[in-house]
């Protein structure tokens, strides 16, 4: 006779519970080795052990979390490397620009005009290469301030000259500085600077 639905009977002396599978003879039946817990004088049934672990598909979702992971702290590891560098670089080249304005100072102190009647309008630093980084500069001077009636009036050109009546200003000049950071052939920084010295 058939079963519509799986019976369990219980053995009091092996503390095992025998199931019977639906659609078989009601004396044949598959042994389930779980074996019954006893509560005071009454058998228990145990709860059916469920085994508990990955499956292929969550180990798959694991990996490509992790890798997700990683990649973006490789991304920001890297930004954050290139974010260092870039300020070592602009740092040094605020360094060499100093340098550059008092290269050019110093050049027009020295520069003989009367040998040439003729004032400096523009200098070129020695460029300077550091790291794998080549720091250059061009200097245009775009006005000297001289007092009027002054002897050192007439040596500059009419388009270089302003002429200024305060003594104290006397002398000084209007640089403009483009100074480069150049890596590999591409510009990686740059400094345009407009300043008012005194050689």
């Amino acid at each position: 006779m058939l079963e519509e639905e799986a019976a369990v009977y219980v053995s009091l002396n092996k503390r095992l519970y025998f199931e019977e599978t639906k659609g078989f003879d009601k004396n044949s039946f598959v042994q389930v080795h779980q074996t019954f817990f006893r509560k005071g004088s009454v058998l228990k049934k145990p709860k059916v052990l469920i085994r508990k672990g990955f499956g292929l598909w969550q180990a798959i979702m694991i990996i490509l979390i992790i890798s997700g992971l990683m990649v973006v702290v490789l991304q920001y590891s890297k930004i954050a490397a290139k974010h260092t560098y870039d300020t070592y670089v602009k740092e040094q080249l605020e360094l060499y620009l100093n340098s550059v304005v008092e290269m050019t100072l110093l050049e027009i102190s020295l520069y003989d005009r009367t040998a040439t009647p003729d004032c400096l309008s523009s200098y070129t630093p020695p460029s300077v290469t550091k790291k794998s980084v080549t720091y250059s500069a061009n200097v245009n001077i775009q006005k000297y301030y001289l007092l009027s009636g002054s002897a050192d009036s007439g040596f500059c050109g009419p388009g270089l000259t302003e002429e200024i009546e305060s003594e104290e200003t006397h002398g000084m000049v209007l640089l403009e500085i483009e100074a480069l950071a150049v890596v590999d052939g591409n510009i990686s920084s740059r400094i345009l600077r407009r300043t008012l010295q005194r050689p």
